[in-house]
C-alpha cells in the first residue's frame, strides 16, 4: 500500500472553529441539565445515549477542535480472541499489552504513546478506570510523535464494565483499527459494532488476523470479508487489497508480538497517517463524523424527552384516576352508611378507631389500584420493582387517618353545641349520632339533637365534611405516586431547546467543514 487508504486535507478556520465549539458547548450544557430518570430498558438506553453524547462532546470533540494538531488517537478494537494485544505489541516492538489464553485478556485500555504525551493519556485513563498509575506504555518510536494507539477492552466482553470502557475509549478516537480473526470475522457482534463505528463516520483500518497458510483459502477469506465490508457500506469496493492480512504465526515471548514483517504494512500506513497533512485529513473526517453523530443523536434525545414526558404524564394520570375512583367509591359508601362496618363500636374512642381504620383501608385500596395500573406499563412495572411499598397505603397514612377522624368528630361535637349545652350530654349525643351516620345503627337520639339529626341540610354539611376528610387522606397517600412522577419528569420546553441548539451546531458545522 504505497498510498494511504485515508485521504483529503483540512484547512484552518479559526473563527468558524470557535463558533462550532461554542455551539457544541451550549448543546452539551443543555444535555447535562437533565437526566432520564424513569426506569425501564428503553429509558435506560436513552440515558446511556445522553451521557455518551455529553462525553463525546466534552472528551473528544471540544478538545480535538481546540487542538487539531494533537496526536491522532487510533483505537484498536475487535472481538474477544481476535489478537488485538498481539498486534499492538508487534507494532510497538515491546510487551505493551498482555496477550494470553484467558478471555477476555484486555480488561482496561492500554495506551502506546510517545513519552512526551504520557501526561495527556494518564488523565484519560484516570477518567475511564478511576486510576492513572497503569495502562500507559511510553517510548520514542517515531510513529508515536503524531499518533497514539489505544488497545480497548473487547466490545463483546462478558464483563459489562469492560464493554462500557471500550465504548468510552472509542468515543475519543480519531481512527479505528478493527482487528478480526480469520475464524470469527463473520460474527454478528462484530458487524453490529462496525455499524456503530460507520454511523459515526470514523475512519477505519481493517486487519484480518490469524490467516492460515493455504494461499487459496486466504484469498477466499479475504474476498469474503471484503464483500461483507462492501455490503455494509464500510468499503467503497470489495477490494481485498484494502484489508491488512496477518498470518497465524509464532508469538515471541520476549515482547508478546509477531515478527516485525507481519505488521510492516500496518506500520507503513500509520506512518503515513502521522504525516501532518494526512493527520489533519483524519482529524477532519473523524470530527466531521462525530459532529454529525452529535446532531443526529441530539434529535433522538429530544424525541426521547417527548416520549419521557408522555410516559410520566400517563403514570401521573393513572395514579390520579385510581385515587379519584376510590374517592367516588368512598363517598358512595358514606351515603349508604357502609364506610364503617356495623358492629359493637361505642363511644368516641371506638368510633374514631374504626373510622380511622376505614380511611386507611380506602387509601390501601386506591394504592393497590394505582400500582396495578402502573404495573401494566413497562416503566411503571420497573418503578414498582424498586418501590414495592406503593402496593399498599403509605406508612404515614394511618396517622393522617387518625387525625382526620378525630377532627371530624370534633366538628360533629361543635355542630351539636348550640343544641346540646352540657358537654357530657353533647359527647354522648355526638357518639350516638356518629354511629348512626356511619352505620345506620345506634341508640335513638332525642331532644334538640334529634331535630338536627333529622335536618337534611345539617346532615349533608356533616357528611360533606367527612367526605372532604376522606379526600384529604386519599390525596396525602396519592402524593407518594404523584411526587414520584414530578421528581422523575423533565422540564417542559427542553426538547425544543435541544433541537434548536442542534440546528445551530449543524449550521456552524456547515460553515466550518465547507
Amino acid at each position: 500500500m504505497t498510498e494511504s487508504i485515508l485521504g483529503a486535507t483540512i484547512g484552518s478556520h479559526m473563527t468558524a472553529a470557535d463558533a462550532l465549539r461554542s455551539s457544541l458547548e451550549d448543546l452539551s450544557a443543555a444535555l447535562e441539565s437533565f437526566q432520564f430518570r424513569v426506569l425501564g430498558p428503553e429509558q435506560e438506553a436513552r440515558e446511556r445515549s445522553r451521557t455518551e453524547l455529553v462525553r463525546s462532546v466534552r472528551e473528544y470533540l471540544l478538545p480535538r477542535l481546540e487542538d487539531p494538531d494533537a496526536p491522532v488517537v487510533a483505537v484498536l478494537v475487535g472481538p474477544t480472541g481476535s489478537g488485538k494485544s498481539v498486534i499492538l505489541n508487534s507494532l510497538a516492538g515491546q510487551k505493551a499489552s498482555d496477550p494470553g489464553a484467558l478471555r477476555p485478556t484486555t480488561r482496561s485500555p492500554v495506551v502506546w504513546a510517545n513519552r512526551r504525551h504520557v501526561r495527556r493519556y494518564m488523565k484519560l485513563l484516570g477518567g475511564l478506570i478511576g486510576r492513572d498509575d497503569a495502562g500507559v506504555v511510553a517510548g520514542d518510536d517515531p510513529i508515536t510523535e503524531q499518533l497514539t494507539v489505544i488497545d480497548a477492552p473487547d466490545f463483546d466482553s462478558v464483563y459489562d464494565d469492560s464493554r462500557v470502557i471500550g465504548e468510552q475509549v472509542l468515543a475519543v478516537a480519531d481512527l479505528c483499527i478493527f482487528v478480526a480473526s480469520a475464524m470469527r470475522y463473520a460474527d454478528v457482534a462484530a458487524w453490529e459494532f462496525l455499524d456503530q463505528i460507520r454511523l459515526r463516520g470514523l475512519p477505519i483500518l481493517f486487519v484480518l488476523n490469524r490467516l492460515g497458510p493455504d494461499p487459496e483459502n486466504r484469498k477466499l477469506i479475504l474476498a469474503d470479508f471484503a464483500a461483507m465490508l462492501k455490503h455494509r457500506d464500510l468499503l467503497l469496493e470489495a477490494d481485498a487489497s484494502l484489508i491488512f492480512d496477518v498470518s497465524e504465526q509464532v508469538v515471541y515471548p520476549r515482547h508478546g508480538g509477531l515478527h516485525v514483517d507481519a505488521v510492516a504494512a500496518i506500520r507503513q500506513e500509520l506512518a503515513l497517517i502521522s504525516d501532518p497533512a494526512l493527520r489533519r485529513a483524519v482529524v477532519r473526517q473523524s470530527t466531521e463524523g462525530a459532529v454529525a453523530e452529535v446532531i443526529d443523536k441530539a434529535g433522538a434525545i429530544a424525541n426521547g424527552i417527548g416520549t419521557d414526558r408522555a410516559i410520566v404524564s400517563a403514570l401521573h394520570t393513572l395514579a390520579e384516576e385510581a385515587y379519584a375512583v376510590e374517592l367516588t367509591t368512598s363517598k358512595q359508601l358514606v351515603s349508604e352508611r357502609r364506610l364503617v362496618a356495623p358492629g359493637a363500636i361505642d363511644g368516641r374512642a371506638g368510633i374514631e378507631r374504626e373510622l380511622a381504620a376505614a380511611l386507611s383501608r380506602r387509601a390501601g385500596v386506591a394504592a393497590r389500584d394505582a400500582a396495578d395500573a402502573w404495573d401494566s406499563v413497562d416503566e411503571g412495572h420497573a418503578i414498582l420493582a424498586v418501590a414495592e411499598t406503593l402496593w399498599r397505603h403509605g406508612a404515614e397514612t394511618p396517622s393522617v387517618a387518625e387525625q382526620e377522624a378525630a377532627a371530624w368528630f370534633d366538628e360533629l361535637e361543635k355542630a351539636l353545641k348550640p343544641a346540646v349545652r352540657r358537654e357530657r350530654s353533647r359527647r354522648k349525643a355526638a357518639a350516638a349520632l356518629a354511629r348512626t351516620l356511619l352505620t345506620g345503627e345506634g341508640d335513638p337520639v332525642g331532644g334538640a339533637a334529634a331535630d338536627l339529626a333529622n335536618d337534611e341540610a345539617w346532615r349533608t354539611t356533616i357528611l360533606t365534611d367527612l367526605e372532604d376528610r376522606i379526600a384529604s387522606v386519599l390525596a396525602e397517600d396519592a402524593d407518594r405516586f404523584l411526587a414520584l412522577t414530578e421528581r422523575v419528569g423533565i422540564a417542559g420546553g427542553l426538547d425544543e431547546s435541544i433541537r434548536s441548539l442542534a440546528a445551530v451546531v449543524s449550521e456552524r458545522a456547515g460553515e466550518f467543514y465547507r
